[in-house]
């Protein structure tokens, strides 16, 4: 539903054990080895960690690696028998059984057939999932497998996934000689808070996302509330991209965070093993989730009042989404900037969706890989409203750095130290010395200002723009010369936004060329139309 707003390829956060989607942390990357160590070694192989912490993604991650001469039988319901698990076992191995055979016999059939795959070279794994609801019968049953061997070597390897309560059952004096016979033992912990935001960061960017789409703040708060579990984490991540996407906001706040965790997590405050098992059931209600999570979020009425604006072309438009971070406005006087403009970079490319690791490189150059760029620029207010984009800028009074992420009529929504300030407009413009920096999207191709004479993508870009503002959007062929008739296009339209109409289409004029369509780009403010129209005087 939301993948096309933010332009990904698939759902980042699908519960699905994909292994493409596989964030391998220190402690992923150390229990996939115990598992291919057991493999190789002919062990039987425990892997237990608390619900939803990858167990079975990891153990998918190892049948994706296994060489050919493997055969696997993946047990999902272990709530069985004794006689139904080797019915289980002999199914998923393709081995024929008469009906109604009894334990001997099917344990007679599956030695025969490992017998002959270990003539043709071949060695059977049996995986078993939620293996916590073994039975203590079955457990005998499988460690009585176990004994299935030649004098050279076993001839099943089993692999058991569970919860920490399958290590209480072992620990039983009942079943010692099938714990004294596990190889290899692994328990998976959940992510710490680091690991959490780069398992974001990574599913985000194997669904084809260009930067991350939460805040770091938001990201903190996702850990909490998840307590760094890889399935509750996809489940709030899930629901805050959706909040994002009913909203119209191109990043998720830790306001958004909030509604979703309320959502799905019913009281976050009390998150428990409870509460995931809870979450474990709801996911089979997905639907329902997100047409309850859409009424919550789609605003049933938007703002009425008008921007004001000097150039009535191009913002006296409705807004029709207001921020809503805070409800009482507080004194400008109160709020905590950035001394070092570097750390404000950082709240304005969250609101991007970009989070840069490295620091080595000045902000502004970081992101031009990613086909961005950073522009300063010194006036007022009003050309920040006018721009309609998130800003850097710098207070006085020592307020320091910090960034506009929202408008409306009379306030403003400031971000600085992962705190959200809601300000009024006025108290702002005493404090604003008019120095400004904005993010800005770059045409393909972008080298450098374009004008009358000059070609390539950018000058195909800008006519294709160009066509979308005469409602002709139909022009996406290539090899365009920025002619006169361009050029008389583009000064009516800076005409009309205000700008100098020198027919040179500066990074400020492609501010305002990308508002055309807005797609994957911040704004302040919502309205019905930010671009001023090409036509007839």
């Amino acid at each position: 539903m939301y993948e096309k707003y933010f332009g990904l390829t698939s759902a980042p956060f699908s519960i699905a054990p994909d292994p493409q989607y596989l964030y391998m942390s220190d402690r992923h990357r150390e229990a996939l080895a115990h598992l291919i160590y057991g493999v190789k070694n002919n062990g039987f192989i425990l892997l237990t960690g608390e619900v939803g912490t990858g167990k079975t993604t990891v153990c998918r991650c190892l049948l994706e690696q296994l060489p050919d001469d493997v055969d696997t039988a993946f047990i999902v319901n272990p709530k069985v028998t004794e006689n139904e698990l080797l019915s289980s076992i002999c199914n998923e191995l393709r081995i024929p059984y008469r009906q109604r055979a009894t334990s001997k016999e099917l344990i007679d059939e599956l030695n025969t057939h490992l017998l002959e795959t270990l003539e043709e070279d071949r060695r059977t794994l049996v995986i078993i999932d939620e293996a916590q609801n073994l039975s203590v019968g079955v457990l005998e049953q499988l460690r009585l497998l176990t004994n299935l061997e030649t004098n050279q070597r076993k001839l099943l390897q089993i692999i058991l996934l569970g919860q920490p309560e399958l290590l209480d059952t072992l620990a039983r004096k009942s079943l010692r000689q099938l714990s004294q016979r596990v190889t290899a033992r692994f328990h998976l912990e959940a992510l710490n808070k680091d690991e959490s935001r780069q398992y974001i960061a990574h599913r985000l960017s194997i669904a084809g996302a260009r930067g991350n789409f939460f805040r770091r703040s938001a990201m903190d708060s996702i850990y909490r509330i998840s307590k760094g579990i890889p399935r509750v984490i996809n489940l709030i991540c899930d629901h805050c991209l959706l909040g994002a996407y009913a909203e119209n906001q191109a990043v998720v706040s830790p306001r958004i965070v909030k509604k979703a965790s309320k959502e799905i997590l019913l009281d976050n405050s009390k998150f428990s093993r409870i509460t995931i098992t809870i979450i474990s059931g709801l996911v089979g209600l997905a639907g329902l989730a997100i047409a309850a999570y859409l009424f919550m979020y789609v605003p049933l009425g938007g703002y009425s009042d008008e921007i004001e604006d000097n150039n009535q072309n191009l913002i006296e438009t409705p807004v029709t989404n207001v921020s809503e971070y805070s409800e009482v406005n507080t004194p400008i006087s109160l709020v905590t900037g950035h001394s070092d403009k570097g750390l404000a970079f950082d709240d304005l490319f969250a609101l991007w969706g970009i989070y840069i690791n490295d620091r080595n490189l000045p902000p502004c150059k970081a992101i031009n890989p990613i086909g961005l760029a950073c522009l300063e620029l010194t006036s007022n207010l009003q050309e920040i409203t006018n721009l309609n984009r998130p800003v850097i800028v710098h207070l006085s009074n020592a307020l320091g750095w910090i960034t506009i992420s929202s408008l409306n009529k009379d306030n403003a929504t400031l971000i600085a130290r992962e705190r959200e300030y809601s300000v009024s407009k006025e108290e702002l413009n005493q404090s604003f010395d008019g120095s400004f920096t904005v993010v800005w999207r770059m045409p393909p191709g972008y080298q450098r200002p374009i004008s009358l004479g000059d070609r390539g993508a950018d000058v195909d870009w800008l006519v294709y723009q160009l066509s979308i503002l005469e409602d002709d959007p139909n022009d996406k062929t290539t090899g365009h010369v920025f002619d006169k008739a361009t050029s008389e296009k583009v000064m009516l339209f800076q005409k009309r936004a205000n700008l100098t109409a020198n027919g040179i289409v500066d990074p400020l004029s492609w501010i305002y060329f990308n508002s055309i369509e807005a797609i994957n780009i911040p704004l302040l403010y919502q309205s019905e139309s930010n671009n001023p129209p090409i036509g007839e005087d």
